[in-house]
């Protein structure tokens, strides 16, 4: 155990499909800030791809939750023909 508090982790910028713009038929969602942490679930019938930080085109199949520590991004593209939702989270100390 660390002698040192873990850092408070909170919840921001909770999204659907209708919180993004649609370009070239990518929904794209840009952030205030870098994020480092992401959440996205798919709640459509049919696999989604999402690109952000360092991941590219990972596939998330109907149902599916993706929730990891990635690196810094601040724009989020999904690829989806069903519906989406998630959120993003930060450190509380976090200036943004």
């Amino acid at each position: 155990m660390s002698r040192y508090p873990e850092p408070i982790i909170r919840a921001t910028d909770f999204f659907n499909k209708d919180d993004f713009k649609v370009e070239f038929g990518v929904y794209v969602k840009n952030f205030k800030g870098d994020r480092e942490e992401l959440v996205l679930i798919n709640d459509g019938t049919a696999d989604l791809t999402f690109t952000a930080g360092g991941i590219k085109n990972f596939k998330l199949k109907p149902g599916e939750t993706f929730d990891e520590e990635m690196h810094p991004f601040s724009r989020l593209e999904v690829t989806a023909t069903g519906a989406f939702r998630g959120y993003t989270r930060e450190r509380a100390d976090s200036p943004n």
